[in-house]
């Protein structure tokens, strides 16, 4: 059942009806008519203790006064009882009044703000010279063509160079780069060369293969490093795959090309580079290669004394001269090397005892 109002108070029904969930001082019809029913047996039991105590005509007075007061009481509950029956409409109509009021309200925020922006806002505003030469010519011929030249730079690709003018740069590129190695100083060790399609290619045997190019005809333009290819192999080694990963090779390029930059003298920073690289792979393989023969054909017969990566690999055999004098200073040694005196010649033999002459490969 509908709560309703208390007794002498009651909310008026107007715009501020106060919401579902909401209703400060209204209590359930049920608990109404318990606390009624409590109050009016109250007051007929205080009655009834007071009543023997006066007069004829003060029991007849009070037993009036407490009629007429219960009978309007009970008046007004039945009054609330049939009202009871239309709360639900009532409540209704409140919410419907709320959102109605809600809405006035919106539209009246609403007339605020746009009076507001044409007050201050619009005053300023200004509109911007219409182009007309741009409409004309776009209504008349379909198109427009006054556009800057930049955005066509940026967003459409420039027409490939034709076969001629690819020819003509390369044979350029190709002139630039023989007047650069014929001004340039150039090692003894880099001159089995090859200039074509506009790139130097430098063949060292049994070391590397390197590429270079120049990006425009300028003296200070440096060289651009295009390919490095290793030549040091071993087909033992590594079921036959390549010595040298990719990566590494990518982080020597990267290497060698930094070192490019405003060197006096790039071509042999690059030689020294990857000279140095090379005799180490080398040395690399000659000492797996000799441990391979120790353990599977020539064991206890060769031995490596020494490996240095990079500098140099000593290995002894015949060493069954010295085994059954250990005092003795016989002993056969073989050691590569690189050359101290001379880093940029190939790797170095030496022998023990010795044979004559150094022996170079």
């Amino acid at each position: 059942m509908a709560p309703v109002p208390l007794e002498g108070h009651q909310t008026p029904v107007g715009n501020n009806v106060p919401q579902e969930g909401n209703r400060g001082g209204s209590i359930s019809l049920a608990v109404l008519i318990d606390f009624i029913v409590q109050r009016t047996y109250h007051e007929l039991t205080v009655l009834a203790e007071l009543l023997p105590r006066k007069t004829d005509m003060e029991r007849k007075i009070e037993i009036y006064n407490f009629s007429a007061r219960t009978r309007q009481l009970f008046v007004r509950l039945l009054a609330l009882v049939k009202w009871a029956n239309s709360a639900s409409k009532v409540d209704k109509s409140a919410q419907i009044m709320a959102f109605l009021d809600k809405q006035s309200l919106l539209f009246v925020d609403t007339a605020d703000l746009l009076a507001r922006i044409a007050r201050e806002t619009l005053v300023h505003a200004r509109l911007p010279n219409f182009h007309i030469p741009a409409a004309v010519e776009v209504l008349t011929t379909g198109t427009y063509g006054r556009l800057p030249s930049c955005i066509r730079d940026r967003i459409v690709p420039a027409d490939p160079i034709t076969s001629s003018e690819r020819k003509s740069t390369l044979n350029r590129l190709n002139q630039v780069i023989q007047h650069r190695l014929v001004t340039g100083n150039l090692l003894p060790q880099m001159r089995n060369l090859k200039i074509e399609a506009g790139r130097v290619t430098f063949h060292v045997e049994h070391e590397f293969e390197v590429s270079l190019t120049v990006m425009g005809d300028g003296p200070n333009i440096p060289w651009r490093l295009l390919d490095i290819d290793i030549l040091v192999e071993d087909k033992e080694t590594g079921d036959g795959k390549a010595l040298v990963h990719s990566l590494q090779v990518q982080y020597i390029h990267q290497v060698v090309q930094a070192r490019l930059v405003d060197n006096p003298n790039p071509l042999t920073e690059v030689y020294t580079c990857l000279h140095f690289f090379c005799q180490s792979l080398q040395l690399e393989v000659l000492y797996s290669q000799t441990l391979r023969l120790c353990r599977d054909r020539l064991d206890g017969h060769i031995h490596v004394e020494e490996y240095v990566p990079g500098k140099c690999l000593s290995i002894a055999y015949w060493r069954e001269l010295t085994s059954k004098d250990p005092r003795s200073e016989l002993g056969y040694r073989l050691t590569v090397l690189v050359d101290t005196h001379d880093s940029a010649r190939p790797l170095s033999v030496q022998h023990v005892p010795a044979l004559g002459n150094k022996v170079t490969f």
